[in-house]
């Protein structure tokens, strides 16, 4: 969920930002030697694979496929680094908000982490009855300002009522908790006998090391746990929940797409529309916003299984099916 200066409630960043990074051939460096080794939450084992490094972190692949990050930093050090701009959050939400309405049951829904309330908000369109969980206080003059009813606190300890929500919604936050498991299983102690889990999370784990090399930063080290799709599928299976509806979205023309038309923004029109004014560089910034998120989605849609992906997911404890 969001923390201070961090909110984690949306999928990897992807095609905005380009870091140095050291590449998977230098695994054999003394870097691995002093690092202490992770385990994998889903297998409990320490893997010595190293696929990826990052500012100082060891992507370690596990033989169930999940990439996981092995770092000495403490959680709240990790917390304190990601952060995704606003527009991360607000072009897709009445995409996703929609998504939700045509799969999940009517009724109340609370968002894990919901941030400035951009989904919610377009939740409430479609008839919910909206709730937000947020721990940084940051956002309450937004959501207030938005109408969005919140509490604050973490899912960990929260103070929410069970078997109250028909949906808990939360957007990629499996690749950030310290204990994915723990917090399905709260979630689920918030649902109604009918209700559902609905979210989003990132399969980044289970490709090839150069998508990392075109994404440019992964977010490593904040970003936890990037599954594949067999770890994700294990993952649902060991928190007992059946997937009633999932939707791929290939993100190679995200990727791709992305750094080209960043280039072309960057060298052409910003610096054309900036001669005319303040004004336009402002629009050609927002323009380049919405065709990456474009790609996400609309076109992630037509190509599900090509790169890296991000789903849609519609889950329910396996007891209520």
């Amino acid at each position: 969920m969001r923390r201070t200066r961090r909110p984690v409630g949306g999928s990897l960043d992807l095609g905005y930002s380009r870091v140095p990074i050291e590449s998977s051939n230098m695994a054999s460096s003394s870097l691995s030697e002093v690092i202490p080794r992770v385990k994998c939450f889903l297998c409990d084992e320490a893997s010595t694979d190293v696929v990826w490094r990052e500012s100082g972190t060891e992507g370690l692949r596990c033989r169930c496929g999940m990439v996981y990050a092995n770092t000495v930093k403490p959680i709240a050090d990790l917390d304190e680094e990601e952060h995704h701009p606003d527009h991360f959050y607000s072009l897709p939400a009445p995409f996703k908000a929609a998504w939700m309405a045509r799969r999940c049951p009517e009724g109340r829904v609370v968002e894990v982490g919901c941030g400035a309330g951009y989904f919610l908000k377009a939740a409430r369109s479609h008839g919910y009855e909206v709730l937000g969980l947020e721990p940084n206080e940051d956002y309450d003059l937004r959501l207030r300002a938005a109408g969005v009813p919140f509490v604050h606190g973490l899912l960990e300890d929260n103070c929410l009522p069970r078997n109250s929500f028909d949906v808990v919604y939360h957007c990629d936050l499996l690749v950030h908790f310290a204990n994915p498991l723990r917090c399905l299983n709260a979630m689920c102690e918030l649902l109604t006998d009918d209700g559902v889990l609905c979210f989003e999370v990132g399969l980044m784990g289970g490709i090839k090391p150069f998508w990392y090399k075109l994404v440019g930063n992964i977010g490593l080290g904040p970003h936890r746990w990037l599954y594949s799709n067999r770890a994700f599928r294990d993952l649902m299976s060991k928190a007992r929940l059946s997937i009633l509806h999932i939707q791929y979205f290939g993100l190679a023309a995200q990727v791709i797409g992305g750094r080209v038309i960043g280039l072309v923004n960057n060298r052409a029109i910003r610096p054309l529309m900036r001669s005319l004014s303040a004004d336009r560089d402002d629009r050609a910034v927002r323009l380049q916003e919405r065709s990456i998120n474009f790609l996400r989605y609309r076109v992630g849609a037509l190509l599900p299984h090509v790169g890296p992906q991000t789903v849609m997911v519609v889950a329910k404890p396996s007891l209520h099916v």
